[in-house]
């Protein structure tokens, strides 16, 4: 493996007007003040940005008025109360993203396949792609682009990745899915010949694993984030820019519609549909089609106002 050399450009420091421009903001205060980097609140120092989203606890108000930063990105709104240079835009934690991604992205990467990789002479690997040590991609397997496999990432036969992932460390993608049939005197396996199909721009969690279809393919669209410890059964299908936070189970032949939001071990049962939109509170489960736009909590997932209220009522009957 070797390090891809940094684009000189990206690693000096930018004037606070020149960040305006790159995230469409204005400016208040010093438009020359120069930044290096994103940094907490309370870590932050003169040459950093920090980042001021609408509605912040107080405990983070409070670090921000003993913040030494050099630069605040906030609400239009917001009511600042130190002379802190600032750039105001709609979105401050986007902001901070896209400041940061230009800095970290400067940084010299580690490309190529490493020596204690495994890669089968029949999978494809694109260009510019990492696969780091103890990577291991079966016959068949297709990495786009750009890619980035973190180290004991095992790609089973047959999975396909699009440009621009990136799949963390210990995920297994393509592993069988959960079928068997009872036979009245012991469970019989039904073979798992199916696929994985993964969009371009998905973020793979460290330890997540997705099963390979049945039949045809478990397919993830473009854009999703997978967080740690998640697993997808076989067959599921989820639709576009996707967000599953930690432990998330979903049983087999789940869908999942565009932009849908599922929080820490949040569930399906299998053969339902959770519509785009749709968010889902930690831990719910859901057990039947969720329509689209709804927010949902529980067990069995419902409205999630109706929800908070059955919640209520029982804390004041126990008291």
């Amino acid at each position: 493996m070797e390090y891809r050399a940094p684009a000189p450009e990206n690693s000096a420091p930018l004037s606070v007007g020149q960040i305006a421009e790159m995230v469409g903001g204005s400016v208040e205060g010093n438009a020359e003040v120069l930044i290096s980097g994103v940094q907490s609140m309370e870590g932050a120092n003169a040459d950093d940005a920090v980042y001021l989203s609408p509605g912040a606890p107080k405990a983070v108000q409070h670090s921000y008025q003993n913040c030494r930063a050099g630069l605040v990105f906030a609400h239009p709104g917001a009511d600042l109360k130190t002379a802190v240079c600032c750039i105001r835009v709609p979105q401050p934690a986007l902001a901070a993203a896209l400041l940061s991604q230009h800095f970290h992205l400067a940084q010299p990467r580690l490309t190529g396949i490493h020596k204690h990789a495994e890669v089968d002479d029949r999978a494809r690997v694109g260009a510019g792609v990492t696969l780091h040590r103890g990577v291991v991609l079966g016959p068949g397997v297709v990495i786009g682009d750009g890619c980035v496999l973190h180290p004991g990432v095992v790609i089973y036969p047959g999975v396909s990745l699009g440009a621009g992932c990136v799949v963390h460390a210990n995920a297994v993608i393509g592993s069988d899915g959960f079928g068997y049939e009872w036979s009245g005197q012991g469970h019989e396996k039904v073979p798992q010949i199916g696929a994985v199909e993964i969009g371009r721009g998905v973020e793979i969690g460290a330890c997540t694993t997705i099963d390979r279809g049945t039949f045809g393919a478990t397919r993830i669209g473009d854009g999703c984030i997978i967080d740690n410890q998640v697993q997808i059964g076989h067959n599921c299908q989820i639709g576009r820019f996707v967000v599953l936070c930690a432990q998330v189970g979903l049983s087999g032949s789940t869908e999942v519609g565009d932009g849908a939001i599922l929080g820490g071990r949040a569930a399906s049962v299998g053969h339902l549909r959770i519509g785009a939109g749709v968010r889902m509170a930690g831990a719910a489960v859901a057990t039947k089609d969720v329509p689209d736009g709804m927010t949902v909590g529980g067990y069995p997932a419902w409205d999630i106002r109706l929800e908070q209220r059955m919640q209520a009522r029982i804390r004041r009957m126990a008291r």
